[in-house]
């Protein structure tokens, strides 16, 4: 196991037991923390845009479906953007 993935597990470890823990490696934790946090937020994105999309139909909302597809276009510009951002964190830990 790689010593960035040691020190992920003992920080999420610690962290929900309540302990103080400062790792050797405190950026990596950071940036994957925020990438997670990345990738949850863009989940919850997906799932508000899918449901006033079908609040649009459902009520015939004009305009609404064009600002939701343009608005799920940036969101697949994000995706990209996270995936990007996981693959230089694996890339600069060796992994």
């Amino acid at each position: 196991m790689k010593a960035e993935r040691i020190s992920l597990t003992i920080g999420e470890v610690c962290a929900k037991l309540g302990i103080d823990y400062c790792t050797v490696n405190p950026h990596y934790l950071e940036m994957i923390n925020d990438a997670k946090r990345l990738g949850e937020i863009f989940r919850d994105l997906k799932i508000i845009a899918g449901d006033l999309e079908a609040i649009a139909e459902k009520h015939q909302i004009d305009g609404l479906k064009e600002i939701i597809h343009q608005d799920a276009l940036d969101l697949e510009t994000i995706d990209h953007d996270i995936i990007r951002l996981a693959q230089r964190i694996r890339k600069e830990n060796g992994n």
